[in-house]
């Protein structure tokens, strides 16, 4: 079951990319109830990886079992006049429509069916403007948004080394994350003012607005980072030497950047003398010869675990945490003291944890999450809703409508 926060609500999503069917997870999960139309043939997120036990197929796709959690679905055909008219229907008692570009209805359709609907459109770049009808993905708009020149280790040579999609679907997820916002906020409008609120979002605008921090420094005139790297330096990408040093067991990051934090570092490493070196007194002489300092840490820590460095870096003041790898997270104290980690039931896909909501309510652990649907899992049930006799879903289903 969900939370009860947005108990009553009632939301369609229609669209088959991920930042959709994140904001339908994300209001579905606060209560809401988000009804799924797929083709008869199934949404492409069915056929996401990763798979359960790497065998692919149609209900063995984890992503979708994450991300579809709590919704119920239909299948239908809108592009058959009578799935058209039934995707009316389910518009008529509904608060929102979650679509993706080019996907359903125009706007005196969707007026005529239900003028309290609002509606929230994600695409790549937005409905208007010169790229309105282009395609893209993670790698494209990491690229244009700016994020790729902020990396901390960007391609130097894009000749030599060409740029490398990001892991996972980031984009799609703030993209979601907002619209989710958005879709909240259109609700309240159109309670106020009577009538539907029309939502326009832009996936490479959601992930551009997280470059605040760095159009700072643009209006002032100045980059905030040289985009060159000098291999073997310190990351002074944020203003301090920050190193990425190996472990027997992984991997942790340190930034002694402060005087009196280096002093510390130094301690703990056992390199007490670096104190009294003038090549290392001040900020600057650490920078040139941050290549030293590199070798002498990686040497300790390398033979010792990742949590040992961490905790002791901590006793000392220094900042410094672990790099924690995905087999890491779901042992993690921390989330597991808050309940983060559970496990969906599914009738294909056993044993596995999913990571929950970022937040608690009242204080009250989330409850157990109900699995995604099956393809088609409910449209017998949504059908009946809809008053659809059993004889008329009976040719609905042989003419691929349902």
């Amino acid at each position: 079951m969900a939370l009860k926060l947005l108990n009553g609500l009632k939301v369609v999503e229609l669209g088959d990319s991920v930042a959709v069917a994140f904001c339908g997870k994300l209001l579905a999960g606060l209560g809401a109830d988000v009804l799924v139309i797929e083709a008869p043939g199934g949404s492409p997120l069915r056929r996401l990886p990763p798979y359960y036990q790497d065998i692919p197929g149609a209900d063995r796709s984890v992503l979708h079992n994450w991300l579809c959690a709590e919704k119920r679905s239909i299948t239908l055909d809108i592009e058959q006049a009578r799935g058209h008219a039934i995707l009316l229907e389910l518009l008529r008692g509904r608060d929102a429509l979650i679509r993706g570009s080019g996907k359903g209805l125009g706007v005196a359709d969707i007026k005529t069916a239900n003028p309290k609907l609002s509606v929230i459109t994600i695409s790549p770049f937005g409905s208007e403007g010169p790229y309105a009808t282009y395609r893209g993905n993670d790698l494209i708009h990491f690229a244009m948004s700016g994020f790729s020149y902020y990396l901390s280790s960007p391609v130097g040579d894009p000749a030599a080394s060409p740029p490398k999609q990001n892991p996972g679907y980031q984009v799609g997820l703030v993209a979601g994350l907002r619209a989710a916002s958005a879709t909240l906020w259109a609700i309240v409008a159109a309670a106020k003012k009577g009538a539907g609120v029309m939502v326009d979002l832009s996936e490479l605008e959601a992930f551009t607005y997280l470059m605040y921090q760095y159009t700072a420094h643009i209006a002032n005139g100045t980059l905030p980072a040289n985009r060159e790297r000098v291999p073997g330096a310190a990351i002074t990408i944020v203003g301090g030497l920050v190193w990425c040093l190996p472990c027997s067991d992984g991997w942790v990051m340190v930034s002694p950047r402060e005087d009196h934090q280096f002093r510390h570092w130094a301690e703990v490493i056992g390199e007490t003398e670096w104190a009294s070196q003038p090549e290392f007194s001040t900020l600057k002489l650490r920078e040139h010869n941050a290549w030293v300092i590199y070798e002498r840490s990686a040497a300790w820590t390398k033979v010792r675990k990742k949590n040992f460095v961490f905790l002791a870096a901590q006793e000392k003041k220094v900042a410094c945490f672990p790099v924690s790898s995905m087999n890491d997270l779901p042992e993690l104290e921390q989330l597991k003291h808050r309940g983060f980690f559970a496990e969906i039931d599914h009738p294909v896909i056993k044993g596995l944890r999913y990571p929950g909501l970022p937040a608690k309510i009242d204080n009250r652990d989330t409850p157990p999450t109900r699995r995604a649907p099956l393809l088609g899992e409910h449209t017998l049930e949504i059908c009946a809703e809809l008053g659809i006799s059993s004889e008329e879903i009976k040719m609905l289903w042989q003419q691929g409508v349902i």
